[in-house]
């Protein structure tokens, strides 16, 4: 859903942070494409759903860009930037949910290292926090 908002509304970019690179893209499916068309929106300020799609044109991508660029979402218009920013909030804590699970099926088969038990009390203080708001 946060690929074909992306493609048809561009200017959301600007809504996407930039830690979001910093992200295991084997951990969340579709974080390729939303980087590279953040790149592209970026780049190029008044780009449109088609010029997007045209980028594609030539990619394995293509199709699932073209049905994404005219899916109905059933989002009004006044929500599309309240979706989008849930969108990428859950992607952030998937991500950090993805770590908190290899750290605790680490820990159930060799155990962890001070450091990694650190990191995992950290991502758990994380965790516990968004899911209190």
């Amino acid at each position: 859903m946060l690929i074909g908002l992306l493609i048809q509304n561009p200017k959301l970019y600007k809504m996407i942070p930039n830690k979001i690179k910093n992200l295991n893209n084997k951990n969340i499916l579709g974080l390729n494409i939303i980087l590279k068309i953040k790149k592209i929106c970026k780049k190029y300020k008044k780009v449109n759903t088609g010029q997007i799609l045209e980028l594609y044109r030539n990619s394995k991508k293509y199709y699932i860009i073209k049905k994404m660029s005219i899916w109905n979402h059933m989002i009004y218009k006044k929500k599309i930037k309240n979706v989008f920013l849930d969108l990428i909030k859950n992607i952030f804590k998937k991500d950090l949910e993805f770590k908190q699970n290899f750290l605790i099926n680490k820990e159930r088969h060799k155990g962890l290292t001070k450091k990694e038990k650190i990191k995992l009390w950290k991502i758990n203080k994380k965790i516990f926090k968004k899911y209190k708001k």
